[in-house]
């Protein structure tokens, strides 16, 4: 497919977006960290599902007891988001572009995949906008792939005869790391997900916005 005219990362999950939710929305594997993770935040947390998809883990979250609010770039994602999890708020949103009425209004961001499409340089951005949203003492749980840049394997796609490039990208922690910490968070700790075939390689982080006030 070198050289040929690819379609982007909203693409391809608008056109795969039903193959997710079909795949996801009975799978529990991310259920434990999920609860976990709720068990960091206050009763009833306000949880922002950055990267959210077809909704699958919103769903998880709001069965855990937190208030989700749902952002994704597929349009078609956020659709079948919307049909599943009616008590759920799901916008079309860049998370390099979170709207300002936003800005303190999480206790909790999962992002769950979401920066395996981000750049290494836009991490500090991305956090940057995440401690916006959250307010002060909240939490951020990160997952994404081990490594390092471009990954050419993940990245190139074919569904129908057509050529996708949903842009993966694999971190390395201690670049993740710092990202979070230039843009003022604290890191928290590393959890680890047992008996999860077919996920090893993936580094899931935890972050703490500190107590005052985003400057």
């Amino acid at each position: 497919m070198t050289g040929e005219l690819r379609k982007g990362v909203s693409d391809y999950y608008d056109a795969t977006a039903r193959e997710w939710a079909d795949k996801w929305y009975p799978d529990d594997t991310m259920l434990p960290l999920l609860r976990r993770f709720v068990a960091l935040l206050p009763g009833g947390p306000r949880v922002l599902d950055a990267g959210c998809g077809a909704g699958y883990e919103s769903m998880r979250l709001k069965n855990l007891g937190a208030d989700v609010v749902g952002i994704d770039i597929s349009e078609e994602s956020v659709k079948i988001a919307r049909e599943r999890n009616p008590g759920c708020r799901f916008e079309v949103t860049d998370c390099r572009m979170l709207a300002r009425k936003e800005v303190g209004f999480f206790d909790g961001v999962a992002a769950l995949a979401l920066i395996v499409h981000i750049e290494d340089a836009e991490l500090p951005l991305v956090f940057k906008n995440f401690r916006n949203a959250l307010k002060p003492g909240g939490y951020v749980l990160l997952a994404f792939r081990e490594g390092e840049g471009f990954s050419e394997e993940r990245s190139y796609v074919e569904i129908g005869g057509v050529p996708y490039n949903r842009a993966f990208y694999l971190h390395k922690s201690k670049s993740v790391i710092e990202s979070a910490e230039k843009a003022g968070f604290s890191y928290f700790e590393e959890w680890f997900l047992e008996n999860a075939p077919g996920l090893g390689g993936w580094k899931y982080l935890v972050f703490r916005h500190p107590d005052d006030d985003w400057g």
